[in-house]
């Protein structure tokens, strides 16, 4: 479904954080052996981070073609190596591996954190489906926790260290759009093909 359509059954509950103005706080390229995957970045209102602030986004651009069935696979591994509950994580994999299409090169994957729930965008089109605060705590500390096997990218996400890329926007800003009568009755989101890719995968 279209950003702008989806907006028009959630804009009373968090139009103000889907139209921040997001300021980049680092972001760093992961590579798997020789080869570039994607770049994440961390963002926020004010271009800094403390410890859970909200509202948060955290974008995903590829860089190589990925099965979104094995990012979601991945992020779920990091999670449970970080303790989360396994329970809570299965179905958080199903959900994912559901909603989620396979990436193609320079796709952005946006997942925008609220004080209790959550989103995923790809590109201009919300993944319908909202996620808890649970999944927020847990997808956050797979980019940013000093236990993670993301660790060696957090000092630039977290604008210690020069970042990958300091100039470029990731990230799509999600932005309100006057709706017509077209636009007043949300739509279904589109179902995806999906395509066989060989997909690095993080050792």
């Amino acid at each position: 479904m279209k950003l702008h359509a989806f907006l028009f059954s959630i804009l009373c509950l968090f139009s103000t954080a889907l139209s921040a103005q997001w300021k980049i706080v680092g972001n760093a390229d992961y590579n798997w052996g020789p080869f570039y995957v994607y770049t994440v970045g961390l963002y926020t209102e004010s271009g800094t981070y403390t410890e859970d602030q909200r509202p948060l986004m955290v974008s995903v651009k590829f860089a190589k073609p990925v099965e979104g069935k094995s990012f979601a696979i991945s992020l779920v591994k990091e999670m449970n190596a970080l303790n989360f509950n396994k329970d809570s994580s299965a179905a958080w994999l199903k959900k994912m591996q559901e909603i989620m299409p396979d990436f193609s090169p320079n796709d952005v994957l946006n997942y925008i954190a609220l004080d209790n729930r959550g989103y995923f965008i790809l590109n201009d089109t919300i993944l319908a489906h909202e996620f808890d605060n649970q999944f927020n705590q847990a997808l956050i500390a797979v980019w940013l926790s000093s236990k993670s096997g993301y660790a060696q990218l957090q000092n630039q996400l977290l604008g210690k260290e020069p970042s990958a890329h300091p100039t470029e926007e990731l990230a799509p800003q999600p932005a309100i759009k006057q709706l017509d009568d077209e636009d007043a009755d949300p739509q279904l989101p589109p179902t995806f093909e999906m395509f066989q890719h060989t997909t690095p995968q993080k050792s």
